[in-house]
Protein backbone atom coordinates (compact mmCIF):
# COMPACT_ATOMS: atom_id res chain seq x y z
CA UNK A 1 0.00 0.00 0.00
CA UNK A 2 1.13 3.48 -0.65
CA UNK A 3 1.06 6.25 1.82
CA UNK A 4 -1.67 7.50 0.21
CA UNK A 5 -3.67 5.00 1.90
CA UNK A 6 -2.93 6.35 5.56
CA UNK A 7 -2.74 10.24 4.59
CA UNK A 8 -6.02 12.76 4.89
CA UNK A 9 -5.93 13.06 1.09
CA UNK A 10 -6.56 9.54 0.37
CA UNK A 11 -8.70 9.29 -3.14
CA UNK A 12 -11.99 8.49 -3.45
CA UNK A 13 -12.71 5.44 -5.41
CA UNK A 14 -15.02 7.27 -7.86
CA UNK A 15 -12.47 9.67 -8.46
CA UNK A 16 -9.51 6.81 -9.52
CA UNK A 17 -12.13 4.78 -11.69
CA UNK A 18 -12.97 8.18 -13.98
CA UNK A 19 -9.09 7.77 -15.08
CA UNK A 20 -8.61 4.08 -15.27
CA UNK A 21 -12.03 3.27 -17.36
CA UNK A 22 -14.25 2.38 -14.82
CA UNK A 23 -16.42 5.36 -14.02
CA UNK A 24 -19.47 5.00 -14.04
CA UNK A 25 -19.83 8.69 -13.73
CA UNK A 26 -16.84 10.73 -14.41
CA UNK A 27 -18.07 13.91 -14.88
CA UNK A 28 -17.12 15.02 -11.35
CA UNK A 29 -13.54 13.76 -11.33
CA UNK A 30 -13.00 15.63 -15.02
CA UNK A 31 -14.40 19.24 -13.70
CA UNK A 32 -12.24 19.03 -10.52
CA UNK A 33 -9.44 18.26 -12.93
CA UNK A 34 -10.23 21.05 -15.64
CA UNK A 35 -10.38 23.34 -12.59
CA UNK A 36 -6.68 22.42 -11.18
CA UNK A 37 -5.19 22.41 -15.05
CA UNK A 38 -6.42 26.16 -15.40
CA UNK A 39 -3.29 27.01 -14.16
CA UNK A 40 -0.75 24.02 -14.93
CA UNK A 41 2.02 23.39 -11.73
CA UNK A 42 5.88 22.38 -11.99
CA UNK A 43 4.48 19.92 -9.37
CA UNK A 44 2.59 19.38 -6.20
CA UNK A 45 3.75 23.17 -4.62
CA UNK A 46 6.60 24.79 -5.44
CA UNK A 47 7.21 24.56 -1.71
CA UNK A 48 8.40 20.92 -2.03
CA UNK A 49 11.22 21.89 -4.26
CA UNK A 50 12.35 25.13 -2.14
CA UNK A 51 12.31 22.14 0.61
CA UNK A 52 14.25 19.60 -1.57
CA UNK A 53 16.53 22.08 -2.21
CA UNK A 54 15.10 22.88 -6.20
CA UNK A 55 15.38 26.27 -6.26
CA UNK A 56 19.32 25.65 -5.60
CA UNK A 57 19.68 22.99 -8.26
CA UNK A 58 18.03 25.39 -10.71
CA UNK A 59 20.49 28.46 -10.23
CA UNK A 60 23.60 25.58 -10.28
CA UNK A 61 21.96 24.65 -13.95
CA UNK A 62 22.00 28.38 -14.35
CA UNK A 63 25.53 28.97 -13.32
CA UNK A 64 26.43 26.31 -15.81
CA UNK A 65 24.77 27.60 -18.78
CA UNK A 66 26.80 31.02 -18.10
CA UNK A 67 30.05 29.17 -17.93
CA UNK A 68 29.83 27.39 -20.99
CA UNK A 69 28.75 30.91 -22.57
CA UNK A 70 31.49 32.07 -21.28
CA UNK A 71 33.70 29.34 -22.64
CA UNK A 72 32.57 29.73 -25.95
CA UNK A 73 33.57 33.67 -25.71
CA UNK A 74 37.53 32.30 -25.19
CA UNK A 75 36.94 33.14 -21.28
CA UNK A 76 40.33 31.14 -20.38
CA UNK A 77 39.28 30.82 -16.85
CA UNK A 78 36.40 28.15 -17.49
CA UNK A 79 37.58 24.65 -17.82
CA UNK A 80 37.23 23.19 -20.90
CA UNK A 81 35.44 19.67 -21.70
CA UNK A 82 38.25 17.75 -21.59
CA UNK A 83 38.81 19.21 -17.94
CA UNK A 84 35.63 17.60 -16.75
CA UNK A 85 34.90 14.12 -15.89
CA UNK A 86 32.68 12.31 -17.91
CA UNK A 87 30.23 10.94 -15.00
CA UNK A 88 29.48 14.86 -14.14
CA UNK A 89 29.61 16.17 -17.86
CA UNK A 90 26.63 14.21 -18.57
CA UNK A 91 23.84 11.85 -16.64
CA UNK A 92 26.22 9.90 -14.02
CA UNK A 93 23.82 6.74 -14.03
CA UNK A 94 24.91 6.15 -17.61
CA UNK A 95 28.39 6.52 -16.56
CA UNK A 96 27.88 3.58 -14.20
CA UNK A 97 25.74 1.21 -16.68
CA UNK A 98 28.57 1.39 -18.70
CA UNK A 99 30.64 0.49 -15.65
CA UNK A 100 28.83 -2.54 -14.86
CA UNK A 101 28.39 -3.92 -18.32
CA UNK A 102 32.45 -3.31 -18.14
CA UNK A 103 32.24 -5.46 -15.12
CA UNK A 104 30.14 -8.24 -16.23
CA UNK A 105 32.31 -8.54 -19.48
CA UNK A 106 29.22 -7.50 -21.75
CA UNK A 107 30.09 -6.90 -25.47
CA UNK A 108 29.13 -3.79 -26.63
CA UNK A 109 27.68 -6.19 -29.24
CA UNK A 110 25.66 -7.98 -27.63
CA UNK A 111 24.35 -5.06 -25.77
CA UNK A 112 22.84 -3.81 -28.33
CA UNK A 113 21.48 -6.95 -29.63
CA UNK A 114 19.00 -7.47 -26.10
CA UNK A 115 18.43 -3.80 -26.46
CA UNK A 116 17.01 -4.35 -29.68
CA UNK A 117 15.40 -7.12 -28.56
CA UNK A 118 13.56 -5.66 -26.33
CA UNK A 119 12.79 -2.10 -27.26
CA UNK A 120 13.00 -2.63 -31.33
CA UNK A 121 9.37 -2.64 -31.90
CA UNK A 122 8.84 0.51 -29.90
CA UNK A 123 11.53 2.12 -31.12
CA UNK A 124 9.72 1.79 -34.91
CA UNK A 125 6.78 4.34 -33.17
CA UNK A 126 9.00 6.17 -31.38
CA UNK A 127 10.92 6.96 -34.62
CA UNK A 128 7.55 8.50 -35.94
CA UNK A 129 6.77 10.20 -32.86
CA UNK A 130 10.31 11.91 -31.60
CA UNK A 131 13.30 11.00 -33.95
CA UNK A 132 15.73 12.83 -30.57
CA UNK A 133 14.58 10.24 -28.35
CA UNK A 134 14.29 7.45 -30.49
CA UNK A 135 18.28 7.95 -31.56
CA UNK A 136 19.17 7.36 -27.76
CA UNK A 137 19.92 3.24 -26.99
CA UNK A 138 17.91 2.32 -24.22
CA UNK A 139 19.04 0.95 -21.41
CA UNK A 140 17.96 -0.59 -17.61
CA UNK A 141 19.37 -2.59 -14.98
CA UNK A 142 18.86 -3.79 -11.59
CA UNK A 143 19.96 -1.87 -8.16
CA UNK A 144 19.95 -2.40 -4.83
CA UNK A 145 17.80 0.50 -3.64
CA UNK A 146 15.50 2.97 -4.55
CA UNK A 147 17.27 5.95 -5.15
CA UNK A 148 15.95 9.46 -7.03
CA UNK A 149 15.89 9.34 -10.34
CA UNK A 150 15.04 5.53 -10.51
CA UNK A 151 12.12 3.71 -12.23
CA UNK A 152 10.03 1.22 -10.08
CA UNK A 153 8.57 -1.74 -11.49
CA UNK A 154 5.71 -3.72 -9.98
CA UNK A 155 5.87 -7.30 -9.41
CA UNK A 156 3.59 -9.35 -11.30
CA UNK A 157 2.03 -10.90 -8.58
CA UNK A 158 1.30 -7.65 -6.46
CA UNK A 159 -1.97 -4.97 -6.89
CA UNK A 160 -4.05 -7.83 -8.84
CA UNK A 161 -7.08 -7.64 -6.22
CA UNK A 162 -6.91 -3.67 -4.92
CA UNK A 163 -5.28 -0.65 -6.26
CA UNK A 164 -5.01 -2.29 -9.41
CA UNK A 165 -4.04 1.05 -11.22
CA UNK A 166 -0.47 -0.10 -9.63
CA UNK A 167 -0.59 -3.69 -11.18
CA UNK A 168 2.33 -3.67 -13.85
CA UNK A 169 3.21 0.19 -13.24
CA UNK A 170 6.10 1.60 -14.21
CA UNK A 171 6.81 4.91 -11.49
CA UNK A 172 9.50 7.55 -12.28
CA UNK A 173 10.96 8.75 -8.70
CA UNK A 174 11.41 12.27 -8.49
CA UNK A 175 12.26 12.45 -4.57
CA UNK A 176 13.56 9.99 -2.71
CA UNK A 177 14.74 11.32 1.36
CA UNK A 178 14.68 11.07 4.48
CA UNK A 179 11.34 13.05 4.33
CA UNK A 180 9.70 10.58 2.27
CA UNK A 181 9.58 9.75 -1.68
CA UNK A 182 7.03 10.80 -4.33
CA UNK A 183 6.91 10.13 -8.10
CA UNK A 184 4.60 9.60 -10.87
CA UNK A 185 3.39 6.50 -12.98
CA UNK A 186 4.66 6.47 -16.48
CA UNK A 187 2.50 4.11 -17.88
CA UNK A 188 -1.77 5.14 -17.16
CA UNK A 189 -2.45 7.12 -20.18
CA UNK A 190 -6.74 7.82 -19.21
CA UNK A 191 -9.16 8.66 -21.77
CA UNK A 192 -8.86 12.00 -21.45
CA UNK A 193 -6.61 14.52 -23.29
CA UNK A 194 -5.76 18.21 -22.16
CA UNK A 195 -8.35 20.03 -24.43
CA UNK A 196 -10.77 18.27 -22.89
CA UNK A 197 -9.85 18.40 -19.54
CA UNK A 198 -8.61 22.20 -19.86
CA UNK A 199 -11.92 23.27 -21.83
CA UNK A 200 -9.46 24.70 -24.44
CA UNK A 201 -9.65 22.61 -27.54
CA UNK A 202 -7.33 24.53 -30.01
CA UNK A 203 -4.57 25.14 -27.59
CA UNK A 204 -1.39 23.64 -28.72
CA UNK A 205 -1.68 20.67 -25.50
CA UNK A 206 -5.04 19.83 -26.56
CA UNK A 207 -4.33 16.52 -28.19
CA UNK A 208 -1.85 15.72 -25.09
CA UNK A 209 -2.67 13.08 -22.87
CA UNK A 210 -3.57 12.83 -19.72
CA UNK A 211 -1.72 10.24 -17.41
CA UNK A 212 -2.68 9.29 -14.10
CA UNK A 213 0.09 9.66 -12.16
CA UNK A 214 -0.75 8.46 -8.86
CA UNK A 215 -2.67 8.28 -6.10
CA UNK A 216 -1.92 11.38 -3.83
CA UNK A 217 -2.48 15.10 -4.79
CA UNK A 218 -6.09 15.93 -5.67
CA UNK A 219 -5.57 18.98 -7.37
CA UNK A 220 -1.75 19.01 -9.21
CA UNK A 221 -0.46 18.63 -12.42
CA UNK A 222 2.73 17.29 -13.19
CA UNK A 223 4.66 18.81 -17.02
CA UNK A 224 7.46 16.64 -17.69
CA UNK A 225 9.59 16.72 -20.73
CA UNK A 226 13.35 16.92 -21.94
CA UNK A 227 13.69 20.48 -23.24
CA UNK A 228 16.42 22.45 -21.79
CA UNK A 229 15.40 25.70 -23.71
CA UNK A 230 11.82 26.00 -21.49
CA UNK A 231 12.38 28.75 -19.82
CA UNK A 232 11.00 28.80 -16.07
CA UNK A 233 11.90 24.83 -15.96
CA UNK A 234 13.29 23.04 -13.02
CA UNK A 235 15.60 20.36 -13.84
CA UNK A 236 14.55 17.26 -11.24
CA UNK A 237 17.06 14.83 -12.90
CA UNK A 238 19.90 14.61 -15.73
CA UNK A 239 17.99 15.74 -18.68
CA UNK A 240 14.39 15.95 -17.28
CA UNK A 241 12.65 18.83 -16.13
CA UNK A 242 9.21 19.74 -14.74
CA UNK A 243 6.85 22.44 -15.49
CA UNK A 244 8.06 26.00 -17.95
CA UNK A 245 3.97 25.37 -19.32
CA UNK A 246 3.63 29.20 -20.99
CA UNK A 247 7.34 28.60 -22.47
CA UNK A 248 6.90 25.35 -23.88
CA UNK A 249 3.46 26.80 -25.43
CA UNK A 250 5.44 29.03 -27.22
CA UNK A 251 8.14 26.60 -28.37
CA UNK A 252 5.17 24.54 -29.65
CA UNK A 253 3.73 27.77 -31.49
CA UNK A 254 6.93 28.91 -32.93
CA UNK A 255 7.48 25.32 -33.87
CA UNK A 256 10.70 25.08 -31.91
CA UNK A 257 9.22 22.04 -30.50
CA UNK A 258 6.31 19.29 -30.77
CA UNK A 259 3.88 18.54 -28.64
CA UNK A 260 4.74 14.99 -28.14
CA UNK A 261 8.00 16.11 -26.33
CA UNK A 262 5.98 17.06 -23.04
CA UNK A 263 3.72 14.69 -20.46
CA UNK A 264 1.42 15.79 -18.33
CA UNK A 265 0.47 13.85 -15.20
CA UNK A 266 -2.73 13.96 -12.80
CA UNK A 267 -1.40 13.45 -9.27
CA UNK A 268 1.42 11.58 -8.08
CA UNK A 269 2.33 9.09 -5.94
CA UNK A 270 3.84 9.50 -2.27
CA UNK A 271 5.75 7.20 0.26
CA UNK A 272 5.87 7.99 4.01
CA UNK A 273 9.69 8.04 5.38
CA UNK A 274 11.16 4.90 5.10
CA UNK A 275 8.27 3.12 3.35
CA UNK A 276 9.33 2.57 -0.29
CA UNK A 277 12.65 0.83 1.18
CA UNK A 278 10.71 -1.76 2.70
CA UNK A 279 8.18 -2.07 0.01
CA UNK A 280 11.28 -2.74 -2.38
CA UNK A 281 12.62 -5.07 0.33
CA UNK A 282 9.09 -6.77 0.20
CA UNK A 283 9.53 -7.84 -3.27
CA UNK A 284 6.27 -4.95 -4.30
CA UNK A 285 8.92 -3.09 -6.31
CA UNK A 286 12.01 -3.83 -8.54
CA UNK A 287 14.10 -0.65 -8.39
CA UNK A 288 15.79 0.10 -11.87
CA UNK A 289 18.26 2.44 -12.86
CA UNK A 290 17.35 3.29 -17.10
CA UNK A 291 17.53 5.85 -20.00
CA UNK A 292 15.50 9.22 -19.57
CA UNK A 293 14.12 8.39 -22.72
CA UNK A 294 12.51 5.56 -21.02
CA UNK A 295 10.55 7.97 -18.66
CA UNK A 296 9.87 10.96 -21.60
CA UNK A 297 8.64 9.08 -24.22
CA UNK A 298 4.68 8.33 -24.75
CA UNK A 299 3.34 5.45 -24.01
CA UNK A 300 0.18 5.27 -25.77
CA UNK A 301 -0.33 2.37 -28.51
CA UNK A 302 3.09 0.61 -28.04
CA UNK A 303 3.77 -2.21 -29.43
CA UNK A 304 5.10 -3.58 -26.72
CA UNK A 305 4.06 -2.16 -22.78
CA UNK A 306 6.26 0.04 -20.72
CA UNK A 307 6.32 -2.69 -18.30
CA UNK A 308 7.77 -5.61 -20.28
CA UNK A 309 9.97 -2.90 -22.78
CA UNK A 310 11.60 -2.46 -19.17
CA UNK A 311 12.32 -6.13 -17.72
CA UNK A 312 13.65 -7.17 -20.57
CA UNK A 313 16.17 -4.40 -20.46
CA UNK A 314 17.22 -5.83 -17.69
CA UNK A 315 17.61 -8.67 -18.43
CA UNK A 316 18.69 -12.04 -15.85
CA UNK A 317 15.75 -12.41 -13.50
CA UNK A 318 13.45 -9.92 -14.68
CA UNK A 319 13.21 -10.40 -17.94
CA UNK A 320 12.27 -14.46 -16.92
CA UNK A 321 9.61 -12.18 -14.97
CA UNK A 322 7.97 -10.67 -18.00
CA UNK A 323 8.22 -13.55 -20.22
CA UNK A 324 6.36 -15.73 -17.63
CA UNK A 325 3.71 -13.00 -17.02
CA UNK A 326 2.92 -13.00 -21.14
CA UNK A 327 3.03 -16.45 -21.27
CA UNK A 328 -0.01 -17.18 -18.37
CA UNK A 329 -2.05 -14.03 -20.46
CA UNK A 330 -1.67 -15.72 -23.68
CA UNK A 331 -2.74 -18.84 -22.07
CA UNK A 332 -5.39 -17.38 -20.17
CA UNK A 333 -6.74 -15.67 -23.69
CA UNK A 334 -6.14 -19.51 -25.76
CA UNK A 335 -8.35 -20.91 -22.50
CA UNK A 336 -11.11 -18.42 -22.93
CA UNK A 337 -11.49 -18.54 -26.56
CA UNK A 338 -11.68 -22.12 -26.38
CA UNK A 339 -14.50 -22.01 -23.97
CA UNK A 340 -16.52 -19.85 -25.81
CA UNK A 341 -15.94 -22.10 -28.97
CA UNK A 342 -17.46 -24.70 -26.84
CA UNK A 343 -20.22 -22.76 -25.84
CA UNK A 344 -21.15 -21.76 -29.23
CA UNK A 345 -20.96 -25.60 -30.66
Amino acid sequence: RTAAATRRDAPQSAYFSAFIHRASSPVGAVARTRSMTQRVTTMTTLETWRATGGARRAARRGARRAMRARGAAGDGDVPSSDDVAPALESDWREFRAKLLAQEKNVKLEEERARAMAASGENLKVLEAQNPKLASAAPWAHVIAAPEKGCLLVAADHEFRMSQQYFHQAVILVLEHHENGSMGIILNRPTQYDMGYVSGDVDGVFAKNALYFGGDVGDGTVSFLHGREDVKGSVEVLPGMYLGGYDSACALVEEQGAKPDEFKFFARYCGWAPGQLESECERGVWFPVAGAKELALKQVIQLPKPLWREVLELCGGELAEISAKAYREQETGLASSEVEIDVDEA
